[in-house]
């Protein structure tokens, strides 16, 4: 897929391309944040027959759930071997888990146990691929990516807890 883009003077940045179907997206990154999608059924098209305005936040979120944030289909073949050397996991951080109210790079999940957090669930909010900065507060629920063992060790360091995260999450646990 070749991705056109171009300055727009004043407005901010476009980006243009064709689906595999035929099909003209364009985008428009404004100055002041929000964007703009516009949908051509066919490329040659001079109206639009969608437009979707979007505000900065909800541009992120739909960016979120487009990246397969938290959800990814994956192809059977690929899935068997996926699932035979990562895992991912829904963790729950408890008001005194010893991660609450640390950043990602002082709480050193990373160095300590080899899981890497790839995503925060706060309220309604999804905080995909997060900085290093981001503060892991109480009530967050962290989506960690790993190995068995990785995510494993996460797990040990709330090794006296035994909630769920979520009665219909297999495989979550509450740091403490």
């Amino acid at each position: 897929m070749k991705i056109k883009t171009g300055d727009l003077p004043g407005i901010g940045k476009r980006y243009s391309f064709a689906t595999a179907e035929g099909e003209q997206l364009v985008v428009i990154l404004h100055q002041a944040g929000h964007r703009e999608i516009y949908h051509f059924a066919d490329a040659d098209q001079d109206d639009p027959d969608l437009v979707l305005k979007l505000s900065d936040e909800e541009a992120r979120q739909l960016g979120t759930i487009l990246l397969g944030v938290d959800y990814q289909p994956v192809a059977d073949d690929r899935m068997e071997l996926l699932l035979k050397s990562v895992r991912i996991e829904w963790i729950r951080v408890a008001p005194e888990s010893e991660l609450a109210n640390k950043t990602i790079l002082d709480s050193q999940v990373r160095g300590t146990t080899g899981a890497t957090i790839i995503g925060i669930q706060r309220g309604d909010r999804m905080i995909g691929s997060p900085d290093v900065n981001e503060v892991i507060r109480p009530g967050d629920t962290l989506m960690i990516i790993g190995n068995r063992e990785q995510t494993k060790s996460l797990e040990s360091l709330c090794a006296s807890c035994g909630s769920p995260a979520s009665a219909d999450t297999e495989k979550s646990a509450i740091i403490r």
